[in-house]
């Protein structure tokens, strides 16, 4: 798998990952305003969108903030593609630092009723950290190098 950072709003595959961001799977966990989420994205320091690209389709993406040593991250795996540990290698990749990115902890917010998306995060080491009306706090922190 390869990650493509998005750093312009007029890269080819933004019309796409629209029409994806608008399915209903899709939407129902992860809300974006069109009209400036790819600015944002593109334009805003310590903020990182990738493509991420499995022999040569795209199949998911990855929002990323950088907060000092707190890294938030959004996964989103293209419904076709899901079930076939994209997911999993997706969240792996980063926790072993794949991408160029200095982080101890990772914090993310799961829709309570998504639970395909708590198993697999728990699967990979986070742990519940609290609760916000319908969205669930986890967090990862990164082991010490010793």
């Amino acid at each position: 798998m390869t990650y493509e950072r998005i750093t312009s709003e007029r890269d080819k595959d933004i019309p796409h990952l629209n029409t994806i961001l608008e399915m209903p799977q899709i939407s129902r966990y992860i809300s974006v305003d069109k009209e400036n989420f790819w600015r944002y994205v593109t334009a805003t320091e310590n903020v990182f969108y990738y493509k991420v690209v499995d022999e040569g389709a795209l199949v998911g993406a990855i929002q990323l903030e950088l907060a000092g040593e707190v890294l938030y991250m959004d996964i989103m795996v293209i419904p076709e593609f899901q079930r076939r540990g994209i997911g999993t290698s997706i969240i792996r990749d980063i926790q072993d630092g794949v991408l160029p990115l200095s982080f101890a902890r990772i914090e993310i917010s799961i829709d309570e009723s998504n639970i395909s998306s708590i198993k697999l995060f728990e699967k990979m080491g986070f742990s519940l950290s609290g609760k916000d009306d319908e969205l669930l706090g986890y967090v990862y922190n990164k082991p010490q190098k010793t």
